[in-house]
This record gives C-alpha cells, sequence and structure tokens, in this order.
C-alpha cells in the first residue's frame, strides 16, 4: 500500500515539474535573462540574450516595456524681442536772463513731469523750468514736507511766471490731525485733506499767476487707480473755484475702458513704455508725453516757443488734442454743410412768417414729383429709347415695297410664277 502512494506521489511531482520547466524556458526568453533554477536542474542550456534590434533608419527599435534614452539635443532658444530704442534726451540750451519761469512744485511724479517739460523747452532760450519737486511729500505727510503752508515761500523765492502742480500719489495712506489718525477716504480723511488742498491753493491764488493742476495718471493697481480717479475729482473741483486749469491726463496713460496700459503711443504716435516695471513711475516717454498735455496750455497762454503743432486750427473755438493713436487732430464745433452762410439773410431757420417758394408748374422738377411725368429724352442719349433704323429717311424714297416697323418688306418674285404676275402688276 506503501508503496503505491510512493509511485503515486512522485508520479504527481515528475509531472508538476515537467510542467514548471515548460513554461521557464519561455518566461526566461521573454525577460532576456539568465537561466532559472529547473534549467539548471535538469541541465537545459540556454543561448545568450540577443543585442535590441536595429531600426531600418539605424537607430534603436522599441522593446515591449523598455524605454530607450534619446540622446541630448540642444534646445532651441527664442529670439529675443527687439529692443526698444533709447528716447533721444535733448540738451538743454541756455536761457535767456529775462525767461519766464515754469515753476513746477509736488512729488515724484512731478520731477518726471518737470523732466518732461525741460525737454520740451530745451530750444526755447525763453522760457525756463524749475524744478522744485520733493519725491516722498504729499498734502498727508505734512510732517515731512507741508506744502500747504511752505508753498508761498517757494513762490516768493523763485518768482515764477507760472505754476505746475502735481501732488497726491503718495497720499493712499492714513492722515494725522491733533484729533488722531484716519484711515484714507474716510469722512474725517476727506475733511482734513480737503483743508490742507484749499489752504494750498489758497496761496497759489493770492500769488495772482496762473496755475496749471496736473490730474495724477491711471496705477497699475485697480485699488490704486479708484484711489487716484477720487482725488482727480476732488481736485478739479477745488482748481477750477479758483481761476486754476486743470488738465487731466487720464485717456493719455489708458486704454478705451480707462484701465492702465504701460506701453502706448508717444508724442510722436510711436507705440513705446510708457510706465516703469511697478507700474507707477514713468520711462523718458512717458514722462515727454506727461509733459506734452502741460506743454500745450503754457504755449497757448504765453505765446513763446516754435508753434505746438503742425495742424494750425482755422476756427478760433477748435482746439487740438491727442487721439488714442497717439496723433494730433483738430475738434471744433460741428457745423452743417446745408446751412446758408453767415450774414446772407437776416431771417432765422425755420421761421413760420416765412414762405417757401416751391417748382414752377412748368418745370420738370413740377412735372416730375407732382405730376409724375418723366422729362423728354434727348435724341441719341443712352435714355433715348425710341426706334428708328438707320438711314431711313434717305432710303425710303428708293427702296421697293413697304417699311412696317422698321423692317423693309420686298415685292415676291414673279418670273416662276405667271399666274400671280398679271395681280402685282
Amino acid at each position: 500500500m506503501l508503496v503505491r502512494l510512493f509511485r503515486a506521489f512522485a508520479v504527481v511531482v515528475l509531472v508538476s515539474f515537467a510542467f514548471v520547466g515548460i513554461v521557464e524556458p519561455a518566461s526566461a526568453q521573454f525577460r532576456g535573462g539568465p537561466a532559472g533554477f529547473l534549467d539548471r536542474l535538469f541541465g537545459i542550456e540556454r543561448p545568450p540574450p540577443q543585442d535590441i534590434p536595429q531600426s531600418e533608419f539605424g537607430g534603436r527599435r522599441a522593446v515591449p516595456g523598455q524605454r530607450i534614452p534619446r540622446p541630448d539635443q540642444p534646445r532651441k532658444k527664442r529670439p529675443a524681442a527687439p529692443a526698444e530704442p533709447v528716447y533721444p534726451a535733448l540738451e538743454i540750451q541756455p536761457k535767456n536772463p529775462d525767461a519766464k519761469k515754469v515753476l513746477v512744485v509736488g512729488d515724484f511724479v512731478a520731477g518726471g513731469l518737470a523732466w518732461g517739460l525741460d525737454q520740451a523747452f530745451a530750444e526755447e532760450p525763453r522760457l525756463a523750468v524749475i524744478d522744485r519737486s520733493d519725491g516722498p511729500s504729499g498734502f498727508v505727510r505734512d510732517d515731512h514736507f507741508d506744502w500747504a503752508g511752505k508753498i508761498s515761500e517757494v513762490l516768493v523765492a523763485e518768482k515764477p511766471d507760472m505754476v505746475v502742480v502735481l501732488l497726491g500719489t503718495n497720499d493712499r495712506q492714513q492722515i494725522k490731525t491733533k484729533d488722531g489718525r484716519f484711515a484714507p477716504r474716510s469722512d474725517e480723511w476727506q475733511k482734513a485733506y480737503q483743508q490742507r488742498v484749499e489752504r494750498f491753493l489758497l496761496a497759489l491764488q493770492t500769488y495772482g499767476k496762473p496755475v496749471y493742476w496736473v490730474g495724477v495718471p491711471p496705477m497699475r493697481s485697480k485699488d490704486a487707480s479708484a484711489d487716484m480717479a477720487f482725488l482727480n475729482t476732488l481736485f478739479k473741483g477745488r482748481v477750477e473755484a479758483v481761476g486754476g486749469r486743470f488738465i487731466d491726463v487720464w485717456d493719455g496713460f489708458a486704454d478705451e475702458n480707462g484701465k492702465f496700459v504701460a506701453r502706448g503711443p508717444d508724442i510722436e504716435g510711436q507705440t513705446r513704455t510708457l510706465r516703469g516695471s511697478d507700474g507707477i513711475n514713468f520711462t523718458k516717454s512717458g514722462r515727454r508725453k506727461l509733459a506734452f498735455f502741460v506743454e500745450r496750455d503754457i504755449r497757448q497762454d504765453s505765446g513763446f516757443g516754435l508753434p505746438m503743432s503742425s495742424v494750425t486750427p482755422t476756427n478760433p473755438n477748435a482746439t487740438m488734442e491727442i487721439g488714442p493713436d497717439g496723433k494730433e487732430r483738430q475738434v471744433g464745433p460741428v457745423i452743417s454743410l446745408t446751412d446758408p452762410e453767415p450774414g446772407a439773410d437776416g431771417k432765422l431757420i425755420g421761421a413760420t412768417d416765412q414762405a417757401t417758394p416751391g417748382p414752377a408748374a412748368d418745370s420738370d422738377q413740377y412735372k416730375l414729383t407732382v405730376e409724375g411725368k418723366s422729362p423728354a429724352a434727348q435724341p441719341g442719349r443712352i435714355d433715348d429709347f425710341a426706334w428708328k433704323p438707320p438711314h431711313a429717311d434717305d432710303e425710303s424714297a428708293e427702296a421697293p415695297g413697304s417699311i412696317v416697323d422698321g423692317i423693309v418688306i420686298l415685292p415676291a418674285p414673279t418670273a416662276g410664277v405667271p399666274e400671280l404676275g398679271p395681280a402685282l402688276r
């Protein structure tokens, strides 16, 4: 009994080894590695793994489950953007001893404006620009520089013929008064801020020279732009109330939606970078464009320097402005092309007592519009549709037969038809 069981167990083991031996070589070949345990046990020798097959183009052909490393290839460098040409700054020419003085006061943006005005009047000896700006100053930090209290001293010292103001960029902060500190644009902040602006303007009004207050431009930050727009509203009404001129430069540095743009047309219409990388400061091209808006009014009021524009306004009510493309254009009142010449008639247009003469009854206009009769066509004109054969008058006497609607009807031949001859004769 035990012998039978041992023999059955041996048969099962041998069959199992045979089955595993059949499967193992296939998997070893698939792996391409060395022989396994059963191969060594039963003495089966395996050929060495073959090299990776080559493709027909000389490269290595991919084997399933294996990644072929790619040779290192140099990365293609993107072509660098062409550098923007450097703004050609002009050399400031000497000024006359009696040159009119243009005083610029304000913060760091006003300093850039003063540089732009200096470039604008670089070759004009009768206009001199004086820069008295203070970079970190404003109406809020009167502990640093009190513009409302010291502007009178600056005016007496410089004796300018006109004053240019640009303030507000540094005023997005708490204001300190004897009653405490107040957040920007709060009711207390607005009250204290307006008082300082009004004191500043009162000193300028007392001095009695033309004042050009330049509005603050938009900023990259949306919150900062909103605050700048608020300050412009506050400045504009108070400047105009004391006889000053408020110059709005917002559209010159914004898109069609009034939002900040870093690049745009310069004073020559060329697209340049106008603002700094911080979205606050100005490049040289931007400073020159900022000064353009003030230069226009200064030249117009003083009458000095070269003509501001190559386009000469022919209408006294016309003005010059810079369009979105950066080019100058003349803007004037709308004039109807159908209105009569001024002074041609003393009667008002549209008066009820005026009798408007109508067309004469025998005129072509009356016949066409009232009676519905079109004018007679001129002979030989393109709208002359009357049928008349060529040379009809000349040939009518000589041509035999008759003419019907321009068609000549000839008599039928009678030579071959004897019975028709007497009838036709």
